[in-house]
C-alpha cells in the first residue's frame, strides 16, 4: 500500500479518537441491533433513527425471535414514519427465515445477501460492527471520499487494503462514515487529515457547492408529487372531537382520522382546511392556526400534516364521502383505531383543554 493512503489511515485514526460519534447501537456487537440500525439509517436522517425510531423499535422488538412471532400490523405502527416500508417488511421476512435457523444469525457477508433487503453493503456492515470482520463496509459517502482521493483506483479493493491495513481494524468504516459526515455538515478538518482535503476536493465532496443542473418539466412534475400537503381539521364542540372512519376501498379502511385533505396550489393551509371540511362533512368551521406538523417519509413521497384546531360556525355534520364520523372524547381516543399518521396530534390533544 502506498505512502499516501498509509499516512491517510494514521490521520484518520488520530482525527476519529477525539471526533468520533456516538450512537446506541457502537455500544453493542449484537448482529440483530447492527441490522436494525443499518437499515433504518438508509435513506433516513441519523439523528431521528439514533433518538426516536431504533430504541422504540428495539423496545418493542428486543430480538430476532419477538420481530419473528410478530405480523406486519405489529410491525407498522413502530415503522410508521421512516418511509421506505419495503426496508420494514423485509425485515420482518428476514426474521421469520433467521428464526427457521434457531435464531442464528449469518456471519458472512455471502449468507446476509441472500436475505431479503439485505445488499453488499449492509451485509459488509453487520459484519464488520457485529462480529468485528476487518470488511470493508463501502458506502456511497465512503465511496465518493475514496474516488475523490485516489481516482482511478477499484474502489472496493482499495477499501479492503486500507482496512486490513489499518490499526483501526474494523472500527476503520465508522470512522470513514464519521469523516463523510463531518465533510458534508462543513466541519474544518485539522491538519493531518485536513491536508487530504484542500479547497478543490472539498468542492466536489460538500454538498451544495455544484453547479445545480437546469430543472426540467419532468423533474418538477416529479417533484410536486413527490411532496403531498395535507389540511387537517380537530373539530371540537362540547368537550368531543369529530373524526372519521376510513371507507371501505381506500387503504386502512375502518381505521380513524380526523377529517381533512390535500392543499391546492396557491392555497393556505387554512383555506384548505375549510374547504375540505365543507366538501367532506358539509360544514363551515374556524380555522386556528397549526398546533401541530408532522412529516411521514415514504418510497416515493414526502406526506406533510398540519394539524389545526377548528369550531362550527355553521351547518351540521355530515358523511358526504361514504365515511362514518362521530364524536368522541379525549377519554376515549385511546379506546380508538386511530392512523399512524394522526398518533402525535391525538398525544398533543390529549394534553390539550378544550
Amino acid at each position: 500500500m502506498s505512502a499516501s493512503i498509509q499516512k491517510f489511515n494514521e490521520s484518520l485514526q488520530t482525527w476519529f479518537q477525539t471526533n468520533k460519534r456516538d450512537f446506541p447501537w457502537r455500544h453493542t456487537h449484537d448482529p440483530y441491533k447492527i441490522w436494525i440500525s443499518e437499515v433504518m439509517s438508509q435513506q433516513t436522517q441519523i439523528s431521528r433513527v439514533a433518538n426516536g425510531f431504533y430504541p422504540r423499535f428495539l423496545e418493542q422488538f428486543p430480538d430476532v425471535q419477538s420481530l419473528a412471532q410478530s405480523e406486519w400490523d405489529d410491525v407498522f405502527p413502530v415503522w410508521d414514519g421512516l418511509g421506505y416500508y419495503s426496508r420494514g417488511k423485509n425485515i420482518l421476512k428476514s426474521a421469520k427465515i433467521i428464526s427457521q435457523n434457531e435464531g442464528i444469525f449469518p456471519d458472512t457477508v455471502e449468507a446476509l445477501e441472500k436475505l431479503p433487503g439485505i445488499g453488499k453493503y449492509t451485509a459488509s456492515a453487520i459484519c464488520a460492527f457485529a462480529h468485528q470482520s476487518s470488511i470493508a463496509a463501502v458506502d456511497t459517502n465512503i465511496r465518493r471520499i475514496i474516488s475523490a482521493l485516489w481516482p482511478d483506483q477499484d474502489i472496493q479493493e482499495l477499501a479492503q487494503k486500507m482496512v486490513e491495513n489499518s490499526s483501526l481494524g474494523w472500527e476503520w468504516n465508522a470512522a470513514m462514515m464519521d469523516l463523510s459526515d463531518a465533510i458534508r455538515r462543513n466541519i474544518i478538518l485539522a491538519p493531518p487529515i485536513g491536508d487530504f482535503f484542500p479547497p478543490e476536493k472539498l468542492l466536489v465532496l460538500r454538498p451544495g457547492r455544484k453547479k445545480s443542473k437546469k430543472k426540467t418539466k419532468k423533474t418538477e412534475k416529479k417533484n410536486d408529487i413527490n411532496r403531498i400537503e395535507v389540511g387537517i381539521a380537530c373539530i371540537h364542540q362540547d368537550g368531543k372531537y369529530l373524526i372519521q372512519s376510513r371507507p371501505k376501498g381506500k387503504s386502512f379502511a375502518g381505521w380513524w382520522e380526523f377529517p381533512g385533505g390535500k392543499r391546492e396550489a396557491a392555497e393556505s393551509f387554512r383555506d384548505c382546511v375549510k374547504r375540505e371540511i365543507e366538501e367532506e362533512i358539509g360544514i363551515k368551521v374556524s380555522v386556528r392556526p397549526h398546533f401541530i406538523e408532522t412529516i411521514h417519509e415514504f418510497e416515493n413521497t414526502t406526506l406533510i400534516l398540519r394539524f389545526h384546531r377548528c369550531q362550527i360556525q355553521a351547518g351540521a355534520p355530515t358523511a358526504k364521502e361514504k365515511q362514518t364520523i362521530k364524536w368522541v372524547s379525549i377519554t376515549d381516543f385511546k379506546n380508538i383505531k386511530f392512523l399512524k399518521t394522526n398518533a402525535e396530534a391525538v398525544k398533543r390533544l390529549s394534553r390539550m383543554r378544550i
